[in-house]
């Protein structure tokens, strides 16, 4: 029992760590800029809407303005289940569960199915983010793409794919510590 104890301790101490230092990190690098942080559906949200209720002066500048670039971690197709992963943080932020909205849930699979419903969703998700975007913008999908769905995902969103940046995937916290990476695809208008 002691091994699992201090095996526990060095890990909590390396994350804490770790969260720390990248914390004091963001905090050098933060510069004094609006934000908002908003929840809904993401292929049907309406950005301009909910940042107005949260933030009046941010929603003008962000009108006028718009949005010059995205970059996300859309969730990976059938491999995790999302919703209660992050569980703890809807009962401790008070949000209702929306299981039935996860775009690419664990209990799809990985199906040709699933695989045509995540590119479908995703490629929405997309089509409505573009009424926010400038016309020149820029959006950065970080995806294991092993389904090779986000050429579709770009055609079907009437974008392209300009860049692709191979990332190395490192301390992992999955019990599989075999190395891969993920694709930084880099998508713009067409």
């Amino acid at each position: 029992m002691a091994f699992l104890l201090s095996d526990f301790l060095f890990q909590f101490n390396r994350y804490a760590f770790d969260t720390l230092s990248r914390i004091h990190e963001f905090d050098t690098l933060r510069k004094p800029v609006h934000y908002s942080a908003i929840t809904g559906d993401s292929r049907i949200v309406n950005i301009f809407e909910k940042v107005e209720k949260q933030n009046p002066e941010f929603s003008k500048i962000l009108k006028k303005q718009k949005i010059a670039g995205i970059f996300c971690s859309p969730p990976y197709v059938g491999q995790i289940d999302y919703h209660e992963q992050h569980a703890y943080a809807y009962d401790l932020l008070g949000f209702k569960r929306k299981d039935d909205l996860e775009i690419g849930p664990l209990y799809k699979g990985q199906g040709q199915e699933a695989r045509r419903s995540y590119a479908q969703d995703i490629a929405d998700v997309l089509n409505n983010c573009k009424q926010y975007l400038k016309t020149d913008f820029d959006i950065f999908l970080v995806a294991n793409d092993k389904c090779n769905l986000y050429p579709e995902i770009a055609e079907k969103s009437g974008m392209k794919i300009v860049n692709q940046f191979k990332r190395p995937v490192l301390n992992r916290t999955e019990r599989d510590r075999n190395p891969y990476s993920e694709i930084i695809f880099h998508f713009k208008s067409k």
